[in-house]
């Protein structure tokens, strides 16, 4: 008697031809994964079953499974910003039984393939991202899969976001300085594709407006990236060319922060008599400095113990409302703005 030929398994490719979808939707019905319509979720099983698949132990062995892979995408891991948003959203992730991966690099035209490959070809329940990425990408990745932004977000999408709000903490440093006597305070400025870059700028903007002091375009430096050598040479040319000084600068990263102080050296010049400077951040560097940095502590740990759980939410309940939180900022005064008794101002 022949043998009875037992029917061979199709590929995900051939089964994804077949019914019709993407190898991302398959991932996603087999994980249990949110955004699948439920007419979609049955034709894929279908095809499933004539493809010789037993779906009742597939899906109990899904069961059995952790809640899946987080993914969190960083720019870098050599910014120092992003290690404690990491360890918060790392726990909250672990809490709760899911796996977590760090995925390290800019998402854009040019690497959004990879993202999507590393999304069908894993176990992925959801994505966290903490930094600027196009529209079109992210409204692609939100179809694909749970997403959460934190940190930066686009205001022009309904995604949930954890953040803070830039204006209001740009807002506390300028009333901070103006009440300190300083009426001419330069802006050092990030990328201007950035939701904080913008915000930021309009709250120096609107401070300066409030306190009836005329905007000066020579007294803000806009950089295409967070670097402290082209911070420098930025600030070192604005100090010496023939126009007043300032007498203070709110940075909006702690980098640039210590790049002022850097420059001021050169300059022979006092942080914070001549000088007062304020960054962004409350990084390890801004309590290392001589002199220490007054800066806006951002509770970075919540940011990222706060997205992930709100990751979590939205993976187990996809038809929920958009949720977005807000964490409150705090101003760290330090010796750059602070004048011992005595000293002239």
């Amino acid at each position: 008697m022949a043998k009875r030929q037992t029917k061979k398994k199709s590929t995900y490719q051939k089964i994804a031809s077949d019914a019709g979808v993407s190898i991302a939707t398959i991932s996603r019905i087999l994980t249990g994964a949110s955004k699948v319509k439920e007419e979609t979720r049955q034709k894929v099983l279908g095809t499933m079953a004539k493809h010789g698949y037993d779906i009742e132990e597939i899906q109990a062995n899904y069961l059995n499974q952790t809640g899946g892979i987080i993914i969190f995408n960083i720019p870098s891991l050599e910014n120092p910003f992003y290690s404690q948003i990491v360890e918060g959203a790392k726990t909250a992730a672990h809490r709760q039984g899911y796996q977590f991966l760090i995925n390290e690099q800019h998402i854009n035209e040019n690497t959004i393939a990879n993202i999507m490959n590393l999304i069908e070809t894993v176990n992925v329940a959801g994505i966290i991202t903490t930094n600027y990425v196009p529209t079109s990408l992210l409204t692609k990745l939100d179809e694909t899969l749970p997403l959460v932004q934190c940190c930066e977000y686009d205001t022009d999408l309904k995604i949930p976001y954890v953040s803070i709000d830039d204006v209001s903490a740009t807002r506390t440093i300028m009333e901070y300085l103006l009440s300190l006597g300083r009426q001419r305070i330069a802006f050092i400025n990030g990328p201007g594709r950035y939701k904080y870059s913008k915000h930021r700028l309009q709250g120096y903007v609107n401070s300066l407006e409030k306190a009836g002091i005329a905007r000066e375009a020579g007294l803000i430096i806009q950089l295409p990236e967070v670097n402290f050598d082209l911070a420098v040479s930025a600030v070192m040319q604005l100090l010496s060319t023939d126009v007043p000084r300032p007498d203070a600068f709110f940075c909006v990263s702690d980098v640039y922060a210590a790049a002022v102080i850097k420059s001021c050296t050169r300059m022979g010049l006092n942080v914070p008599r001549d000088i007062m400077v304020v960054g962004f951040d409350n990084i390890e560097i801004a309590s290392m400095l001589n002199p220490t940095i007054t800066t806006v502590n951002q509770p970075r740990y919540q940011l990222g113990f706060s997205s992930c759980n709100l990751l979590i939410e939205l993976i187990n309940n996809p038809k929920s409302n958009v949720r977005n939180i807000v964490l409150e900022t705090e101003l760290i005064v330090r010796e750059s703005t602070s004048l011992s008794p005595g000293t002239p101002g």
